[in-house]
């Protein structure tokens, strides 16, 4: 009987010295819910190590790696490229899916072939979809060979988002300008040390399966064979989600600004105060001025080892995910996107000699001095060929079709164009570097 107690005893230690608590910080279980989220928040960061970046990196994007351009080829995207993909189900099924046209689609390497998360080419002679729940309720697309009677074996392709225009021409329509800014605004603060999804232009998608307008069509299925036709979209951006797994409670990933206002004023350590200052100097920058709790999300960099049920957080961060309206600015009839006169009024600071944010984000009006110092720092780290290198990448050269009519008098309209937009970019920068009297 002595013998029982005792191992009883023991299990419970053993048990509770594995089991993560409230005091391990960021505890993270399938059911978690929305208040649970909150020790994650707390630890959260938005400042990360600036990479160090040559002209080619910051051109070709997050994905391409340098020591192995053929393998991370799969990964990243260019202006030039067109890509053929297998559409998959998803928007359909979500509550708050925007309003910018886009899908989701499993990336093809040939006319019956797939490649898988690590860029490995996954052959099959025809696949289909099937939609399920997941344990939270959501419906979830998975792809399936088509001899596959019993869906025993899922075919874990790799899959991103597809943001379009349409018709395919730019600035039709200010608000699907998007397909641009997005692109820009992740990667240069990508390039300045703040989590980003990674974002793509690319010259068209052959998509499979789509029909001709899939998000407006609320397109819950596809059916189609590999063999059939597929719809193309032109003018497209692509996007990749920062590979960091969402932190979420009954599939809500974001965090609201308020909650990040009540913790930078208390809770809060300095160097998570200056990384959230840095970072809304930085949206600032390129005129990011509608904070919606919508458009966040919560993720983790770093997981603890060994603790698996529940999981352990070691390194949240907290960012934008949504940067498609920037580059404008705020309207009575919607907000201007990638519209270069309205960029070219906007300032960072409403006050610069009292150092008071002309966009708040929701919070403080005023940053602090060690904030400013460090993005000054990092901005010294982006020169102005870098600068430009982005917004070609992003396609900046044809976006604002306005800006790019008045400046065909030159020799190169679109050349003339990146340069407007580089400089106007670089006076924001100067701009930040100027500002007197931030916090101490």
């Amino acid at each position: 009987m002595v013998t029982q107690v005792l191992l009883f005893a023991l299990g419970i230690i053993l048990t509770s010295s594995s089991a993560p608590s409230a005091a391990d910080g960021c505890v993270v279980s399938p059911q978690m819910s929305q208040g649970q989220k909150g020790p994650c928040l707390r630890e959260s960061r938005v400042m990360l190590e600036q990479p160090n970046l040559t002209l080619e990196q910051i051109t070709k994007g997050p994905d391409f790696d340098a020591s192995d351009p053929a393998k991370s080829r799969f990964a990243y995207f260019t202006p030039e490229d067109t890509l053929t993909c297998y559409f998959r189900p998803h928007f359909a099924f979500i509550r708050d899916k925007g309003q910018s046209l886009k899908f989701l689609c499993w990336q093809m390497d040939g006319p019956r072939g797939f490649f898988d998360r690590a860029g490995r080419k996954i052959d099959v002679d025809d696949v289909k979809v099937v939609v399920s729940r997941d344990p939270g309720g959501e419906s979830r697309a998975h792809l399936f060979a088509r001899s596959d009677t019993a869906n025993a074996n899922e075919i874990k392709a790799d899959s991103f988002k597809v943001k379009y225009l349409l018709p395919p021409f730019p600035n039709h329509e200010r608000r699907l300008n998007e397909v641009f800014t997005e692109v820009a605004a992740s990667r240069l603060l990508w390039a300045l040390g703040f989590p980003a999804d990674h974002m793509y232009s690319a010259a068209a998608v052959r998509c499979i399966g789509c029909g001709s307008d899939p998000f407006k069509d609320n397109l819950k299925e596809n059916k189609a064979s590999l063999h059939d036709s597929p719809a193309t979209f032109r003018m497209v951006a692509i996007e990749r989600l920062l590979p960091y797994e969402p932190i979420e409670a009954s599939n809500d990933e974001t965090w609201p600004w308020a909650e990040a206002y009540s913790l930078y004023s208390s809770g809060w350590t300095r160097e998570q105060q200056v990384g959230f200052d840095a970072y809304r100097i930085a949206l600032g920058m390129m005129a990011y001025h509608n904070p919606l709790d919508s458009q966040n999300r919560l993720a983790c960099a770093e997981w603890k080892a060994g603790a698996d049920n529940p999981k352990v957080c070691t390194r949240p961060v907290i960012l934008v995910q949504d940067l498609g309206s920037t580059f404008g600015k705020p309207g009575s009839f919607g907000n201007s996107r990638g519209d270069f006169g309205d960029f070219q009024g906007q300032r960072v600071f409403a006050n610069a000699d009292r150092c008071e944010l002309k966009y708040p984000l929701k919070g403080p009006g005023t940053v602090l001095k060690e904030a400013q110092d460090q993005l000054v720092k990092r901005l010294d780290s982006l020169p102005r060929e870098k600068v430009k290198a982005i917004f070609a990448a992003s396609r900046f050269d044809v976006m604002d079709q306005r800006q790019v009519e008045r400046l065909r008098k030159g020799a190169n309209a679109g050349d003339a164009a990146l340069n407007e937009w580089t400089d106007a970019f670089m006076a924001r920068a100067a701009e930040v570097g100027a500002a007197k009297n931030c916090r101490p």
